[in-house]
């Protein structure tokens, strides 16, 4: 009796202390296992597949939604395979003692015992797949932990995350893809019923490879749900007898730079504002033009959306495989000169703080500030030209002229607070920044290209499908309208065969990159070449190797041209009237002058008879010699009568020298 009682107390604390350690470890969240494990997806706008990743395992695997699911496939799968799915905790007792009776009195399997919990559990832990009791026992123990810590609809969504469909196919988003060419979202009956068959022998049920094996499913799964679901039996008559896909399909690549680009964000299904269409031609075109330029010269392009910075085709280089080309490489987010292409940028600016008119003419003569002496492209100068000729014929001096007006540090401190980052320069570009020497990224210069063409609009390049209240602004503009209808305006010409454009080119040192920014009516198209290195090369131009390619680009997406803003020149051409009546009043300093003093006064000649200002502020009476109280940029103006004349100079000041 002794020995009875303390095998009975042994037994019954063995219980207490399995039951406590069972209760606690149920208690305890279950491992979400491969469910985190899932393939990076990038989507076109209209949700087409760009670009795919495969998962660390080598599957193509997505995580499902099922407001994403197609509602009849959800009712199917549950009609077939679980029908008491809402009512259970994990487990169906009933199926259990049914199967098991069936098995005894048959000897073999006749009907499956398995909840689709049960069947989720063993798709996020593989090693619940073995068929032993106790391998059975640990399945049926997950799916009670997973009933009493996750919903139905969380406990579906990992089901059709982790389903597989054949070869590395797993999870309804991919399957439908990889099946039908069409997301799970609008399923026939036909398709429906494939999906729901497909999880329970995968391989062996391919409609790809075993095609009758597959037709078979199907019908078997149509003739078991056709009264649960209360199906009119002459439609699934119809669809018993429709054909199945004869193969898988798999999207391949258009837009691996973009890919790399956006790896780091949070979601690995990912809809971008790409068009898919729009992306393959300027990938086209961009291979087929630099596979006519020798290595290792590459290319990028990008075409952008004015007014909301959506980008609607990103490549990053002609062919991402490339080796000798260095295809890998995202040229479109390399730090690279910009040549003259911020030239637009330094005369708005000018025009914007009236230190230029629209009607400006410079003096494009030889240059020469603290031992800086550029010249332009051609090494020629050609004297008085107005501000739209210095601006198409991308000047060298006219553009440092304004810069000079601007102030070079000004500029490029707004630059880099536009672009909310500091600048990839060693040290500040100085009067280099109006002829590239300011570096940038090309996804930067694109943004400034954004604020020339719409002031207020978008200040940041849009990858990522946002609503327009999603979308990054800033407070202010870098160039108001008026400005930018200037810029515009100056840009647009007429190419020899009658075509309208505005684009600005540009070239870095030694030839090492070539760019054209084109303004379209709705749409900026920047195309950059370059080599991948900063190697020197003899080919290439903005003006002959990159606008031609933007142009191309922007024929063959049928982008129309920009409408000409109109530019109310009244007031300039009145006051150039007037000038053209008037003589010179200001002899020194010329305008654009740069000036060396010690002691800050400067030598003025001109009319004693006109009323002189300086910086704005009226002189008591005309002085040749003036004391300047600030060095940097001043002004100094001189009326008479109708006539007025007004120039801007540097002065710099200079350490006294010592006998």
């Amino acid at each position: 009796m002794r020995i009875l009682k303390s095998i009975f107390l042994l037994v019954l604390f063995s219980t207490i202390i399995l039951g406590a350690g069972l209760f606690f470890w149920i208690s305890q969240p279950p491992n979400s296992g491969r469910l985190n494990e899932v393939s990076q997806v990038l989507r076109s706008n209209n949700n087409t597949i760009i670009n795919l990743r495969l998962t660390q395992d080598g599957f193509w695997r997505e995580k499902a939604n099922l407001e994403e699911i197609d509602p009849q496939l959800v009712a199917m799968l549950i009609a077939y395979e679980d029908q008491k799915f809402w009512s259970h905790k994990g487990v169906d007792p009933q199926a259990i003692i049914r199967a098991t009776y069936d098995f005894i009195t048959s000897g073999r399997i006749v009907s499956g015992a398995s909840t689709l919990t049960m069947q989720t559990a063993r798709l996020i832990d593989p090693r619940l797949s073995q068929k032993k009791i106790s391998t059975k026992i640990w399945q049926m123990l997950e799916a009670i932990r997973l009933e009493q810590h996750w919903t139905k609809e969380e406990i579906l969504e990992a089901y059709f995350t982790l389903a597989p469909y054949g070869g590395n196919i797993e999870g309804v988003r991919a399957a439908s893809e990889a099946w039908f060419q069409k997301s799970a979202q609008q399923l026939t009956l036909n398709e429906s019923a494939l999906l729901v068959a497909l999880p329970q022998s995968p391989e062996r049920r391919r409609p790809d490879r075993f095609a009758k094996n597959a037709f078979l499913a199907k019908q078997k799964v149509l003739r078991q749900v056709k009264e649960r679901m209360a199906i009119d039996n002459d439609l699934v008559l119809e669809v018993l007898d429709e054909p199945l896909p004869f193969r898988l399909s798999k999207p391949t690549s258009i837009a691996p730079h973009l890919a790399d680009r956006l790896i780091s964000q949070p979601t690995n299904s990912i809809k971008t504002t790409i068009d898919v269409n729009w992306q393959k031609e300027v990938a086209d075109i961009l291979a087929a033009e630099t596979s006519k330029l020798p290595s290792p010269i590459q290319s990028a392009a990008m075409v952008i959306e004015r007014k909301s910075g959506t980008v609607k085709a990103y490549v990053g280089s002609a062919k991402y495989g490339t080796i000798d080309r260095k295809g890998s490489i995202n040229y479109l987010t390399a730090i690279r000169s910009p040549g003259s292409t911020l030239k637009p940028l330094i005369f708005g600016k000018a025009l914007q703080r009236n230190l230029i008119s629209f009607n400006h003419v410079f003096k494009d003569a030889s240059f020469f500030r603290s031992g800086y002496t550029p010249t332009n492209f051609d090494g020629s100068f050609s004297g008085e030209v107005t501000l739209k000729d210095a601006l198409l014929r991308s000047l060298n001096i006219p553009a440092l002229l304004a810069l000079e007006k601007v102030g070079p540090d000004i500029l490029e401190n707004e630059i880099k607070s536009y672009l909310g980052g500091a600048s990839h320069n060693q040290k500040d570009a100085g009067l280099s920044l109006a002829l590239g020497g300011l570096y940038m990224e090309p996804e930067q210069l694109a943004e400034i290209y954004l604020a020339i063409s719409d002031p207020g609009y978008a200040t940041k390049l849009e990858l990522i499908e946002k609503s327009a209240t999603d979308r990054d602004q800033k407070s202010y503009t870098f160039l108001n309208q008026q400005s930018a209808d200037q810029v515009l305006n100056l840009l647009i010409q007429t190419l020899p065969s009658g075509e309208n454009v505005a684009f600005k080119t540009g070239t870095s040192y030694a030839r090492q990159d070539a760019w054209s920014v084109q303004i379209f009516e709705n749409h900026i198209v920047l195309s950059w070449l370059g080599t991948p290195d900063n190697e020197s090369t003899n080919l290439l131009t903005g003006r002959k190797s990159a606008f031609p390619i933007s142009n191309e680009i922007g024929r063959a997406l049928g982008l129309p041209p920009p409408i000409k803003p109109e530019i109310k020149t009244n007031f300039d051409e009145l006051n150039n009237a007037v000038k053209s009546t008037c003589e010179r009043l200001i002899n020194f300093p010329e305008d654009g002058s740069w000036i060396r003093s010690s002691n800050s006064i400067i030598t003025v000649t001109g009319s004693e008879d006109a009323v002189w200002y300086l910086n704005a502020k009226k002189l008591e009476k005309y002085k040749r010699q003036l004391k300047i109280s600030q060095p940097g940029t001043n002004t100094l103006t001189a009326k008479l009568g109708n006539c007025s004349e007004t120039v801007a100079f540097f002065i710099q000041t200079i350490a006294q020298p010592i006998d």
